[in-house]
């Protein structure tokens, strides 16, 4: 497995030999792998070259089919859903895949694959976002390195995030692209690292705060870098993405079997307070696994959530 970075004053390669490399790099990774003059004592890759990315952070990975992991990287167990979605469930979501290949399908009829990237923060509305794409670059015959991950990065990011987001880039082999602070400064880096990127894919929704009025083509705003915003989910609700989910069996971080809904930060989410288990729905049979979460205080799984309303029940108030 290969690993880059470029930091504040060069382009670094980590060599990890445990992985084949099978993903094709970036053109300025192209470029680097062809001036490399310098091997150092901790195996790192020096790429002497006049490019200087001062913020950007590439983590290139050979990563294993998705169809043989997609029960690991949720969380080690199948994929089941107690509330079944009906025959009007499953139409419904043909019929919103169907428009989101059309989304995808106008989008590369206006800008060059070369030119996207799609923004993943671990969530449930970007995890149907990258499944969409991944399986609609997949009919194209399109590599699914070609558009890139944009993850940022925090601090105070929950460890299950962290950890389902490595295993989405081995699982549907995508390369990502890190950096850490917002997400307006996020764009301004890569703008500044990768100039060739004119839109960014987004999973926001209408029922998300802020994006009511949002246009599934919306240009950023004038104090924010340059660069087409595309918003191929914003009709779908809460359960049409619990319902996509189980009906093609996508891995999802597991946090969401612990009564999380709406995650954003430790600092600012806890489980959905309306999915709270009482004392006479926690009866686990004896036979019942380690899953059962049948205890004083419990928690049930998201997509149980009645009211899509409260969403974001789970999420604190800022300070």
């Amino acid at each position: 497995m290969s690993h880059w970075r470029v930091t504040s004053s060069f382009l670094l390669a980590r060599l990890r030999p445990r992985l084949p490399q099978t993903v094709r790099p970036l053109s300025t990774m192209n470029e680097c792998r062809r001036n490399i003059t310098n091997i150092t004592a901790n195996n790192s890759i020096l790429c002497a070259t006049s490019i200087s990315k001062k913020h950007l952070f590439l983590d290139k990975r050979s990563m294993s089919d998705r169809s043989e992991d997609s029960k690991d990287v949720a969380t080690g167990q199948a994929i089941t859903n107690p509330m079944e979605p009906t025959a009007e469930d499953r139409l419904a979501i043909e019929e919103r895949q169907n428009k989101a290949f059309a989304f995808f399908t106008q989008t590369l009829q206006i800008y060059g694959v070369e030119e996207l990237i799609f923004c993943f923060n671990g969530g449930k509305d970007c995890t149907v976002l990258l499944d969409l794409l991944m399986r609609y670059l997949r009919q194209e015959n399109i590599s699914s390195g070609d558009i890139p991950m944009l993850y940022i990065k925090s601090g105070d990011s929950f460890p299950e995030i962290d950890e389902f987001v490595e295993r989405c880039v081995r699982n549907y082999r995508v390369q990502l692209v890190q950096y850490e602070g917002t997400l307006k400064e996020a764009l301004t880096h890569m703008s500044a690292d990768l100039p060739r990127i004119r839109a960014v894919f987004v999973g926001s929704r209408n029922t998300d705060p802020y994006c009511q009025h949002l246009a599934p083509m919306q240009p950023t705003d004038n104090d924010w870098p340059p660069m087409m915003r595309l918003n191929p989910l914003l009709e779908w609700s809460y359960h049409d993405v619990w319902h996509y989910i189980h009906l093609n069996s996508v891995p999802y971080c597991s946090l969401y079997d612990r009564g999380y809904t709406s995650i954003g930060n430790r600092s600012n989410t806890v489980p959905n307070p309306q999915l709270r288990r009482t004392d006479a729905e926690c009866v686990c049979g004896a036979n019942s696994d380690a899953v059962c979460s049948c205890v004083s205080g419990g928690y049930r799984p998201a997509w149980e959530l009645q009211d899509a309303t409260m969403e974001r029940a789970g999420r604190l108030p800022r300070k």
